[in-house]
């Protein structure tokens, strides 16, 4: 799907900033509250999206607790390459979500200290065997993520050895210098950002950007 998405992307100069240092993937944020938000109304949103598609990066949709009407309006304005649900949508609704034609990415929440690989998997197997993507995010409560929390990264590892050949996401408090730790920790197939490259929070910095593509790329 990707190696190294950047979320929460705002500006025309933050994506040719990620196209510039070597990530694949970009996250459009359309969660109100978030300080990443992007209004699906405005134009300037989907000429984002066709901006990043020009310069062949993978783009993901990062929607909390919309319903897959609301999910279904949203991708007739605006173009997308997957769905990430970052919100409570319930379990049983993953089917649901599969049938809508693009590739699910399933936000698990888990808890920043030690867990067994059991805990996980009654968090994220219905979604897994469903066919969603899971990503791997440390519990931010009301925020529903980018807050710099970090995930206990050898739990993450035990879960992947107890699961040979399921790919997943790392997400959580990964910067520019703890990501390459990360990845040879947990064992992740790719890796998620937001605060970990920005400076101030909610504004993209291009060096930190390519910094953090720079200690990741040589691990995938």
């Amino acid at each position: 799907m990707f190696r190294i998405k950047i979320c929460g992307v705002r500006t025309i100069q933050d994506v040719e900033n990620v196209a510039n240092s070597g990530a694949d993937a970009i996250g459009l944020n359309f969660f109100p509250p978030s300080i990443r938000f992007l209004p699906p109304s405005d134009p300037s949103t989907p000429e984002l999206s066709k901006h990043a598609s020009r310069l062949a990066l993978f783009r993901v949709g990062v929607m909390v607790n919309l319903s897959i009407a609301e999910v279904e309006r949203l991708m007739d304005k605006i173009e997308l390459d997957a769905i990430q649900l970052h919100g409570d949508e319930p379990p049983e609704t993953a089917i649901d979500w599969c049938s809508l034609g693009l590739p699910i990415i399933r936000a698990v929440k888990l808890p920043t200290k030690q867990i067994s690989p059991s805990i996980i998997d009654s968090i994220a197997k219905t979604w897994i065997d469903a066919g969603c993507h899971p990503l791997f995010d440390a519990d931010a409560g009301k925020s529903h993520g980018g807050v710099g929390k970090k995930l206990d990264w050898d739990s993450i590892k035990n879960w992947r050895n107890d699961n040979p050949g399921k790919s997943f996401t790392l997400a959580g408090g990964l910067t520019p210098e703890n990501v390459a730790e990360a990845i040879e920790k947990s064992g992740a197939n790719s890796v998620d950002t937001a605060s970990g490259v920005e400076r101030p929070k909610g504004t993209k910095d291009g060096q930190s950007i390519q910094r953090f593509v720079t200690a990741c790329s040589p691990l995938f």
